[in-house]
């Protein structure tokens, strides 16, 4: 009686290792796109994921050389928003004031983007309260964040991906 007890905790076992070992690959490599870039065509510069846990909460962020295909990078983001970014996006990616409170996010820094003057950007709101995906007015109106973003920088050639989800 008591095998099949310790039978049963390690079929659990093996069952909670396997659901959360998937849970940690860099998201580069489970997605074959970012945002509609296919990170295998350009050269990964820096790449960090932090989801986890039985929640999956956490940010990525990965950003690429794109100069060695800049004719594939120009046609995916020629549909992107010019910068500056949205007011809502300023605030959430590298913090500030509005109407007189103070938002300290800067996730930008915690993903080593710097301040982009020239470039490109594409939003989605993948919060399951979203009523737009590429809409970010409502996205300091909820309890939790799950949303993606890209900048292009039209400079370097550099993309900067950012993924956050609490």
């Amino acid at each position: 009686m008591r095998t099949h007890g310790l039978r049963w905790v390690a079929i659990g076992v093996l069952l909670i290792t396997v659901l959360f070992s998937s849970c940690r690959l860099p998201l580069s490599r489970n997605n074959k796109s970012v945002m509609g870039f296919d990170p295998s065509a350009f050269s990964v510069v820096e790449e960090r994921d932090t989801h986890g846990g039985f929640l999956g909460d956490g940010d990525y962020y990965l950003i690429l050389d794109c100069s060695s295909n800049v004719d594939e990078a120009k046609k995916i983001i020629e549909d992107w928003k010019p910068l500056p970014l949205s007011e809502n996006l300023q605030l959430i990616m590298y913090g500030g004031e509005k109407n007189g409170m103070q938002y300290g996010y800067d996730l930008a820094q915690n993903a080593h983007w710097p301040r982009i003057e020239h470039g490109c950007y594409q939003f989605a709101d993948r919060h399951s309260e979203s009523k737009n995906p590429g809409d970010d007015s409502e996205l300091f109106e909820r309890y939790s964040f799950n949303f993606e973003i890209a900048v292009y920088d039209l400079e370097s050639d550099y993309l900067y991906y950012y993924r956050f989800d609490t």
